[in-house]
């Protein structure tokens, strides 16, 4: 074939294409337009017959409204009916989208209770009006601007999950969109929040297999693919992102708690993720290797899986089951720990405090002991708050969205006053999971000493006022803890009178 004959083709071909998406425009410009009297016909026949013809009328506009805002659909695909005002527009989508669910769930009843409709005797009757409608709200929930119309999309979406699931393509495609509403950080609380339980709806659906059995094997994408989106989305962290995405962790961690032995295995492998990255840090010692750690992405991680320890590994009473999470403790503080040692320098202070304060939370949640008071020592041997500072116009840092403190504060008053009152504040959580340990008077010594220590040789008034307060008040403590063990009449070797003598003392301090 010449090159003239190639030309020709495709000239002809362009020219088919051309004919077509015009004769399509045609269709659709001449399309019979949606009016509120049709509109009710259809609502009218619905609630007095459910008919089923009705209610094809009613998905033909639906597709209509959905796709108005594609023009590229818009000429590729021929719609039966046309939609003009605004108001029949938001009449026909919160219409059908309140109608479909109720619709569905008429024809398609399962065989057996809590079974998936795809084993209605209807199914291969209705699946194409399924598959349509869930395909348009799709369209529909990823086009969608105005944040109350978006809501109530999502909102009536999680009505169909059951049928969602029915379709591994729709329903991954579906996943995919309610996890990029949860994690834009543009999106409101509500349209976030209510993502979120729908993304939680489709993860404890059950599928049916092709063996007849029910599995929910959807929770292991949801739990994987919702950490990863918040990995992704949580890179840039700042006084208007910090709210936003502590909501998100905080729904994500509900996720975990639905299968914990299908938790485990994720968190696991997470963990080790982190492990991993901070020994290469460790081992290679470059900037780029430290880069790998040094970041909000990994801290906000070591905070994530504290918080699903948090959550999850409290205390049993009765004798009930512990979390398989709560072997995961372990690794997760050995990472955290080792996260702070790798740049032990004063200008990652605010990165220690950070993975302090997790562990600390960590700490008083399961009651697990990590011994972090080491850490906080720590701080009173730098230079930076031993040294007399220099005055500085500077505000006070936002301890909250810095991990690395900016040069300028460096050897400051304003830097050294803060660097005093979180680890005042942190020496003060800390010893509080304790206050109601048999041990809390040994324990606290240490504490104690190195504070006073720091005290009389410091030349930062406020921060000493700050931790002389601090010292008495754990004294006060221990006092209180040594005059009640003076009334028992068991030794430190008997752990059943030493746990009972605890529970009292936390009843007692409640």
């Amino acid at each position: 074939m010449t090159e003239d004959e190639d030309e020709e083709d495709e000239e002809d071909q362009s020219q088919e294409g051309s004919k077509k998406k015009k004769s399509i425009k045609e269709q659709n410009d001449n399309a019979e337009v949606v009016t509120k009297a049709m509109l009710a016909e259809w609502i009218d026949q619905l609630d007095k017959t459910q008919n089923i013809k009705a209610f094809k009328k009613m998905l033909s506009a639906f597709k209509t409204a959905a796709r108005m805002s594609d023009e590229e659909q818009q000429e590729n695909i021929t719609f039966v009916y046309k939609i003009v005002s605004p108001h029949v527009f938001n009449k026909v989508v919160t219409t059908t989208m309140r109608y479909a669910p109720t619709i569905f769930n008429h024809y398609l009843k399962p065989k057996k209770e809590g079974g998936a409709p795809s084993t209605a005797t209807r199914w291969s009757f209705m699946k194409s009006l399924v598959k349509s409608y869930l395909n348009n709200l799709l369209h529909l929930l990823q086009n969608l601007t105005d944040a109350n119309m978006h809501y109530v999309a999502i909102r009536e979406a999680e009505k169909c999950t059951a049928y969602w699931a029915c379709f591994e393509k729709t329903s991954k495609d579906y996943l995919k969109t309610l996890l990029n509403l949860w994690s834009n950080l543009s999106s409101s609380d509500n349209v976030r929040i209510q993502s979120f339980l729908a993304i939680r709806s489709l993860a404890t659906t059950p599928v049916e297999s092709k063996k007849g059995s029910s599995e929910n094997s959807f929770l292991d994408l949801c739990l994987k693919n919702i950490y990863l989106t918040f990995v992704r989305n949580c890179k840039t962290t700042n006084p208007h992102t910090l709210p936003a995405i502590n909501l998100m962790r905080n729904l994500a961690v509900e996720l975990y708690g639905i299968n914990q032995v299908l938790s485990y295995q994720q968190a696991f492998a997470y963990i080790r993720q982190l492990a991993v990255h901070l020994r290469g840090a460790m081992q290679l010692k470059t900037k780029e290797s430290y880069k790998a750690v040094y970041n909000w992405q990994y801290i906000h991680c070591i905070d994530f899986w504290a918080n699903v320890l948090s959550t999850y590994c409290q205390p049993k009473d009765n004798g009930e089951e512990e979390s398989p999470l709560k072997s995961l403790i372990f690794p997760l503080v050995q990472v955290a720990l080792g996260a702070i040692r790798l740049i032990p320098t004063a200008q990652y202070f605010p990165l220690r405090f950070h993975v302090l304060r997790c562990m600390i939370s960590l700490n008083q949640s399961t009651r697990v002991f990590i011994p972090l008071a080491p850490f906080i020592f720590e701080v009173f041997e730098s230079g930076e708050v031993k040294n007399k500072s220099n005055p500085s116009t500077l505000k006070p840092l936002e301890w909250e969205v810095h991990l690395k403190a900016p040069k300028q504060y460096l050897r400051t008053r304003v830097y050294q006053d803060g660097i005093l009152e979180q680890a005042n504040e942190c020496l003060n959580d800390f010893y509080k999971c304790f206050y109601t340990h048999i041990a809390f008077p040994e324990m606290v010594i240490p504490g104690i000493v190195a504070i006073k220590r720091f005290v009389k040789k410091s030349k930062n008034p406020k921060g000493s006022r700050q931790l002389h307060s601090l010292a008495q008040k754990l004294e006060t403590k221990s006092k209180f803890i040594i005059m009640q063990r003076s009334k028992a009449d068991f030794s430190p070797a008997d752990i059943k009178e030493c746990n009972e003598f605890m529970a009292e003392m936390r009843q007692k301090l409640q």
